[in-house]
């Protein structure tokens, strides 16, 4: 895309400014129903292992429901940018969708391989934690991509806590806690993704 194609009205930096914060508050919005419905994939696990009751269920429920509806309602107050955008914008857009592919076909082909990895080695109790080694490295080049700090946070923590958890319970890599606390990382880094997409003046 050229500087020409640009309409003029976009080349100001007002509407370059309007773009990026729409652009913004709706990639922030959506990383967190992601990361709030994997969120809910780990705690299910941790909850299963753990036979927890009906009331555990209920406030994952109510939990990612609240997370959920919250993200869907910032996307829908924030109207989709109309194309084109300013060159610069576009550009940064562009890399940030081509790291975010590649990085996503990473995790996928990242968690095949560990777990088939750990099983050949022996030790297949390992699998939830080699995945979780996975989920959390994908979040660094992310951070990049968008531009986005609190994901280095996010996937440093998770990593961290996948190394660490199976030395810490009788259960290893299968004990429910783990879970839980992947649980729990996703669904934090999911509600500060909501508080810091909120529009800014």
């Amino acid at each position: 895309m050229t500087s020409t194609a640009i309409p003029k009205t976009l080349n100001f930096h007002g509407a370059g400014h309007a773009a990026a914060e729409c652009l913004r508050v709706r990639a922030r919005a959506l990383g967190a129903l992601v990361m709030s419905a994997f969120g809910a994939l780990w705690t299910s696990a941790g909850l299963l292992l753990a036979g927890a009751p009906a009331w555990a269920w209920a406030g994952l429920a109510i939990v990612s429901l609240a997370l959920g509806m919250r993200a869907l309602r910032l996307r829908r107050a924030v109207s989709p940018v109309v194309e084109p955008l300013p060159r610069e914008l576009a550009e940064r857009r562009r890399r940030g969708n081509r790291i975010f592919a590649w990085t996503s076909v990473g995790e996928g082909l990242g968690i095949l391989v560990a777990v088939i990895v750990v099983a050949n080695l022996g030790h297949p109790q390992w699998q939830p934690a080699a995945a979780m080694v996975v989920v959390g490295l994908h979040f660094l080049p992310q951070s990049t991509a968008f531009d986005y700090r609190p994901h280095l946070v996010t996937g440093s923590v998770m990593t961290a806590w996948a190394l660490a958890y199976p030395w810490l319970f009788a259960a290893g890599s299968l004990a429910s806690p783990g879970m839980l606390g992947a649980g729990a990382i996703l669904f934090a880094s999911a509600a500060w993704a909501l508080r810091s997409a909120s529009p800014r003046a």
